[in-house]
């Protein structure tokens, strides 16, 4: 009795390498998005840890006026010194010179308010806590950052705010105390 014969006598050549370039392109695109979400995570916490360490750096400066182009420098001067401490990622030494206010930061930047509170309090004409504990005042701090996306294609799930990469904000805001006398 003759033994049916196989149809494929010898195994199968290069089925393997066929297979491993099939997946690995996906593999590697996984992979690289899981890097880069990863890198957009720890960057957006970064931004609000430096957003609320600014403003609680803020909310002890009560020279009068608190809204002055040399308030504004030391605030932008403040969050610049906490983000080079974190390593902040893409963010270089003095790109942060001064803070606008929060309404008219760009997509990178430090923006900062010291809003007049609104009646029926008595309204002061200055932009500073007075000296007794009678009203509450405010400090607002945003920071703005672009994080660069390191991957090819991801810019379809980064947020548009007219900068290439993925863009971040973190708006803080914090009870001022008052000066004393």
């Amino acid at each position: 009795m003759k033994m049916p014969r196989r149809l494929h006598a010898s195994p199968p050549r290069g089925q393997a390498m066929v297979e491993f370039a099939l997946t690995i392109g996906l593999f590697m695109l996984v992979i690289g998005g899981l890097v880069q979400f990863a890198l957009v995570a720890w960057s957006q916490n970064t931004v609000t840890h430096v957003a609320r360490d600014t403003a609680r750096w803020a909310v002890t400066q009560s020279t009068s006026p608190c809204d002055s182009a040399a308030s504004r420098s030391a605030l932008a001067s403040r969050a610049n010194t906490l983000a080079l401490g974190a390593r902040l990622i893409s963010y270089s030494s003095g790109s942060w010179t001064t803070a606008t206010s929060v309404g008219a930061v760009g997509p990178r930047g430090v923006g900062a308010d010291w809003p007049i509170p609104p009646p029926p309090s008595t309204l002061y004409a200055v932009d500073c806590p007075p000296s007794d504990s009678t009203l509450a005042w405010f400090v607002t701090v945003r920071i703005n950052h672009v994080v660069p996306i390191f991957v090819p294609g991801l810019q379809i799930f980064a947020p548009s705010c007219g900068q290439p990469g993925w863009c971040l904000s973190s708006t803080t805001q914090l009870r001022m105390e008052p000066r004393v006398p």
